[in-house]
């Protein structure tokens, strides 16, 4: 018979310490004894305790020691999940990146292979903590892979339960193929390539996203030497199909510390003397950067004075914040549209009926869309979540 898990989120007495916050991963029960570590409670205070330089290699540790010899990870994958949604600081933001470590330092040590990743990846579309598992397990089955045939990853992708999973598995093993090269995008590309014009803008995307994580040295990345730190510089020189993704988390990963795109002025200033595509890469990902809250980002994209520039801002709107939302919340979201110039109207509901489509597995598509008013913003939404499979370049 099947094991149980029970997981549970506390705040631990005895033990741990009145007061000290702490993730119980219960064993399950059933008839056969479950293989899993019988017991596992997780404080997580200590981390609170330390220098801020020296928290993400403190979370490291602690969901690491959640996942480490258990036989399927998911569900404490799904606690710590839950609890990045509790705590609204540093976790809240950072919890992805993190996620990338445990999930390639898991599929190591578990000898997950690509036959077997289906078997481990989550299940859910939350954007943050389980995506970034996910996409550390692509990583970690990269010596797997045979650069000769790369469309095999693509198959593998197919299997994906939803759309938000697929693209998430796709985005995965473009930092799959930029591991197998150390990085070197010039070697990396072509396998996204490869894989065709609906998953190549998704495949470099994360392919882009591993290079600006070793520009940083983040995630056990390490710089080319010949890098290339300015997204300015770098982008100008990639595929026109590559150039949104390339400048997508340009500024997500690397800008001045505490920065936050809160005006259109700011927008403007990032962005200011590009124009053509490289503006539209650039506009996008400065809104990446802005409010947490994607109404409050509707509202500086539609105070831009240019049509076209709020049209490419809308493509950063975190829709993904509002992940398990009821229709009407979408709907209200994707009502704003209407508050926009007449030139960017067409934009903003096609683009946020196909981000919100994907986010439910087309089901705002079908139940949301059509309950939108008037009858053109009804139809550029229809016209948006019909085109869900197809690349998103531009998204989380």
């Amino acid at each position: 018979m099947s094991r149980r898990v029970l997981l549970a989120l506390a705040v631990a007495a005895g033990v741990l310490g009145a007061g000290a916050a702490a993730v119980v991963v219960l064993a399950g029960d059933g008839e056969e004894p479950a293989p899993e570590p019988a017991l596992r409670a997780v404080n997580l205070e200590r981390c609170d305790s330390i220098v801020p330089s020296e928290l993400r290699d403190c979370y490291t540790r602690e969901f690491l020691a959640m996942v480490e010899g258990r036989d399927d990870p998911r569900p404490a994958v799904e606690a710590i999940t839950d609890l990045s949604r509790r705590d609204r600081r540093f976790l809240l933001s950072n919890c992805h990146v993190i996620m990338h470590t445990v999930g390639r330092t898991y599929a190591r040590e578990a000898g997950v292979t690509l036959a077997t990743l289906m078997d481990y990846l989550p299940r859910g579309n939350d954007p943050g903590c389980a995506a970034g598992f996910a996409h550390g397990l692509v990583t970690g089955v990269g010596p797997d892979i045979d650069p000769s045939r790369p469309r095999d990853a693509l198959s593998v992708c197919a299997d994906a339960g939803t759309r938000f999973q697929r693209y998430s598995c796709i985005h995965g093993f473009g930092h799959a193929f930029m591991r197998i090269y150390r990085d070197r995008l010039e070697l990396a590309l072509p396998l996204c390539r490869a894989l065709g014009p609906g998953s190549a803008p998704d495949c470099a995307q994360g392919a882009y996203h591993d290079y600006w994580f070793a520009v940083l040295g983040a995630d056990d990345a390490r710089p080319p030497a010949d890098s290339v730190t300015n997204p300015r510089e770098l982008c100008a020189h990639q595929p026109a199909s590559f150039v949104r993704p390339c400048w997508y988390r340009a500024f997500l990963e690397n800008r001045d510390e505490g920065f936050q795109l809160e005006s259109p002025e700011d927008l403007q200033s990032l962005c200011e003397g590009l124009s053509g595509l490289q503006r539209a890469g650039c506009i996008t990902a400065a809104s990446l950067i802005g409010p947490p809250d994607p109404a409050a980002q509707l509202g500086i994209c539609a105070r831009l004075g240019d049509p076209t520039d709020s049209g490419d801002c809308v493509r950063g709107t975190k829709v993904q914040n509002l992940l398990d939302a009821p229709t009407g919340a979408y709907l209200r979201l994707i009502e704003r549209c209407e508050r926009f110039a007449a030139g960017a109207r067409a934009a903003c509901y096609r683009w946020l009926g196909k981000a919100v489509a994907v986010v439910t597995d087309g089901d705002f598509g079908r139940e949301g869309c059509p309950r939108l008013r008037p009858a053109r913003a009804r139809e550029e939404c229809e016209e948006g979540a019909g085109r869900m499979e197809e690349a998103l370049a531009t998204f989380s």
